[in-house]
């Protein structure tokens, strides 16, 4: 029986920075659901939002997916047709509304609602909310809200079983193969960096709102044209109920202004005079204004619609163009040529209903700490949150926003058309209106999957299936999408990414480039830094997270690399031979485990870094680098520069300092061979004050190299090359760097590089004492102490998520200092330490 839970009716008083309300408060219920268990035959709670699975997993019926090899346990749940019921009492004062409306923010995804037991509406996308007038089926008193959901295989099952060919779907792990019909998140379907487990549930809650007159339920900002004079700017708010009614709007700097409503949306126009433009990080302010709208309906003063808007000002333009080395690719904003430097991102976790805001924000901000400017929202996730797009606006990180589309081909009959075209009129002016975001893209590689992964072979795909599959493509992607996006917004769009593959030497003069060339080919490790594409959208290398990362999906008697929960948690083909490989190249055969797991992320900071540094020298052929990727979505070997705990690899502090605004990278002309580039980020021209002192490994001084340069915007210059350091070839030494940038600010950077077969005497034993403490704040000092020098010396707890100011650096003899902060931390936290 369906526990009756008391409903607690919410009034709307705090405002986000996307939300809405009525003067008069805008009132609603918040369901909370119980699920009928399809084995057992029992109704179980679930609350406001959530899968079945974490329902399971919470009671203990289920374990832990991310553990040894438990993904397995849960392919049942896609066998079962699951139900939801809510009891929803409602009394007079809400049936006198006018309007009675059930917001669901997700359903996932195949889902029929019914209340009292009368069909309300049906649904087939993740990636909207739905929404319904729904006074006519309620009454007074208990009524009963019914969702009942159809796994996604079971939903397409006939139309599998009955299909003249099927769709490639190469991610899609299960035999009926069907994530590409399904508008759900794609990685659920399984991925090479992910398990598979589709939810199936609300990953966001429900709500019986009730109100007069109208409701905003969406709004967005467009700006057509900007400058340091003037902006023109449309505010536009989306209503809940369609409308010819003539409506007042007005706001504190804006006098009132009579408009009629066209349907579903109300526009205004304004011009804003000596606008403060939005820049990226490090290219100058973040200005965002604040602007809260008043509307109402013309002669009421009875109910009035408060919209606040946060927004920026600012124009973006991709650069598309022939040019001196094939077809250029990069953005400007505000009309200057931006170099963009960051990463992919992935959905952060398996189950989207438990991240929180605060884990999103957070995530932004360690971009920004790690000194990025750009984000890619890679297309087999799900389109972010309100949070993510606000973060991103004030801390400068310009965002690339792919449609989500990835790695197979689409549909394009007009019941799937309908159905995209429903959620890109949702999805675009939502996130079209933040200032941070300046491309869509419309799919993760679809087009160049078709074009050189044998899908034709693999599938069967000839003639006619062949024609509607492009076809398919044409309409979803170069019709449909940018037809709809341009009804919304000027921000550029672009089919695919990316628009050349890397086989080919010529492909990587022409547009946006994903190389997979040394991971999925067989490209030495050095070529990261040479084969660079006009924009370099994906490129990476896989390490294995952190030890205490390792011991939430096993014990230590599984830590080996053929062990079967180390295979089943490494889902990419290519496996953890590749680690392997290049780790011993770099590196040596590694003693234990332990020390492979710390090569492995040695070996992918060096890989990625080669790339970023290559990348950087190039511009301004090269117009950016964004390095696959970020983060993930369970605890795994893969890609990621954070891992799943949010422990910082590696990677994570090889990027930071690769990617400051003015930076000395070391560029590989070869393994052996390496130059030292100061590259500046910024427009400013300044002269810089650089010194690299080159010391033995004692710490002793050899030389000191010095030079001022006249630094024009954008522009790099060639510190210390090749010709300066072979007179070291066979010593063990220590580049120290110091330099400027346009405002005076030093920075340090130091390198290693050692002679060749030459080995560096080091220390079997190294001291550390916590010098400091504050509970309060979670702030804490380490200090080492050696007696040698410490080859890529790392500092680690089992305090999951803690950064450390630097980490993975080499330390001279003497004593130093980390920080690190975590509220997680004690007096008594252990700390343990590698080093080679």
């Amino acid at each position: 029986m369906i526990q009756n839970r008391r409903m607690i009716k919410l009034i709307l008083v705090v405002c986000a920075m996307m939300s809405v309300f009525t003067s008069n408060a805008q009132e609603f219920i918040e369901l909370s659901w119980d699920f009928f268990h399809p084995v057992r035959k029992e109704w179980m709670p679930l609350g406001t939002k959530g899968s079945v699975q974490e329902a399971l997993i919470a009671t203990g019926e289920m374990p832990d997916p991310y553990y040894g090899k438990n993904e397995e346990k849960f392919d049942w749940f896609e066998q079962h047709v699951w139900e939801f019921k809510s009891i929803l009492v409602l009394d007079s004062n809400e049936l006198t509304k006018e309007y009675l409306e059930l917001e669901f923010g997700n359903i996932d995804t195949y889902g029929t609602v019914s209340i009292n037991g009368a069909e309300l509406m049906k649904t087939a996308n993740a990636f909207i909310p739905h929404r319904k007038q729904a006074k006519h089926l309620l009454k007074a008193g208990v009524n009963e809200i019914s969702v009942v959901i159809t796994p996604p295989v079971m939903y397409h099952q006939n139309m599998w079983d009955d299909a003249s060919y099927h769709l490639p779907a190469p991610n899609d792990v299960h035999p009926t193969a069907i994530a590409p019909y399904t508008r759900k998140p794609q990685y659920q379907f399984g991925w090479d960096w992910a398990l598979r487990l589709n939810t199936i549930g609300f990953n966001k809650p429900a709500r019986l709102y009730y109100y007069n007159h109208n409701r905003v339920i969406n709004k967005t900002v467009r700006i057509f044209s900007a400058n340091e004079e003037t902006a023109e700017v449309q505010f536009m708010v989306y209503l809940a109920v369609a409308d010819s009614g003539t409506y007042e709007f007005e706001s504190d700097f804006i006098s009132e202004h009579t408009l009629v409503a066209q349907g579903d949306q109300i526009k205004r126009v304004v011009t804003v005079n000596n606008p403060k433009l939005w820049w990226p990080k490090g290219q100058g302010e973040q200005h965002l204004y604040t602007n809260t709208m008043r509307i109402r309906p013309q002669g009421s003063k009875d109910t009035e619609m408060i919209v606040p808007f946060t927004y920026g000002i600012k124009t973006s333009e991709l650069i598309q163009e022939k040019d001196e080395w094939g077809t250029s690719y990069y953005f400007k904003i505000n009309g200057r040529k931006i170099f963009a430097k960051g990463g992919d991102y992935i959905p952060q976790d398996i189950f989207p209903a438990r991240v929180k805001d605060e884990d999103i924000e957070a995530m932004v901000e360690t971009m920004a700490a790690s000194n990025f400017n750009m984000v890619r929202v890679w297309g087999g996730g799900y389109y972010p949150d309100e949070i993510f797009f606000e973060t991103c606006d004030r801390l400068g990180i310009m965002v690339w926003e792919d449609l989500m589309f990835a790695c197979a081909m689409y549909p394009g009959d007009d019941a799937f058309v309908k159905n995209i075209s429903e959620e890109f009129r949702y999805q675009v002016p939502r996130i079209a209106g933040h200032a941070s975001v300046v491309q869509f893209n419309g799919n993760n590689e679809v087009e160049v999957a078709w074009g050189n992964w044998g899908f034709q072979i693999k599938y069967g795909l000839y003639g006619k299936s062949a024609k509607e599959i492009e076809d398919a493509y044409d309409r979803v992607f170069k019709d449909v999408a940018p037809s709809i996006i341009k009804e919304y917004t000027g921000i550029p769009y672009i089919h695919t990414s990316p628009l050349s593959n890397w086989g080919k030497m010529e492909l990587y003069n022409h547009g946006s480039q994903h190389y997979w060339g040394v991971w999925h080919g067989k490209d030495p490790i050095q070529d990261f830094g040479k084969k660079i594409g006009r924009f370099n959208a994906e490129y990476g290398f896989q390490s294995f997270p952190e030890y205490s990362t390792l011991l939430t999906f096993s014990d230590t008697s599984q830590w080996q690399l053929n062990s079967d929960v180390m295979k089943h948690h490494q889902k990419s083909y290519v496996g953890n031979d590749m680690i392997a490989k290049h780790a011993k190249k770099l590196f040596g055969n590694p003693e234990d485990f332990g020390t492979f797991v710390y090569y492995s992320q040695l070996t992918q900071a060096m890989a990625v870094s080669m790339a970023v540094a290559g990348h950087r020298v190039d511009f301004p052929r090269c117009g950016g680098t964004l390095y696959w990727q970020i983060n993930d979505c369970w605890p795994a070997p893969t890609w990621s520069s954070l891992d799943y705990n949010n422990n910082w690899k590696a990677l994570q502090y090889r990027i930071r300092d690769d990617y400051e605004e003015v930076a000395v990278v070391e560029k590989y002309q070869n393994l052996e061979i390496v130059d030292y580039y100061l590259v500046s980020g910024v427009a400013d021209t300044f002269d810089c004050n650089i010194k690299c002192e080159i010391l033995n490994e004692k710490g002793k001084w050899i030389s000191t190299i010095e030079r001022t340069a006249h630094i024009e915007g954008m522009q790099h210059i060639n510190m210390v090359g090749n010709e300066i350091l072979k007179e070291y070839w066979n010593k063990n030494i220590r580049l120290e760097f110091t330099w400027n940038d346009a405002s005076g600010k030093e920075y340090k950077r130091s390198f290693d590089r050692f002679g060749k077969d030459r080995a560096i005497p080091t220390c079997d034993d190294v001291s550390y004492i916590i010098t400091k403490f504050d509970s309060k704040t979670g702030e804490m000092e380490v200090t080492v102490t050696a007696d040698k020098y410490l080859r890529d010396f790392w500092l680690y707890c089992d305090v999951p998520g803690v950064a450390f100011d630097r980490n993975f650096v080499s330390l001279p003899i003497g004593t130093h200092t980390f920080r690190l902060r975590s509220m997680d931390l004690t007096k008594d936290t252990k700390f343990e330490m590698r080093w080679r």
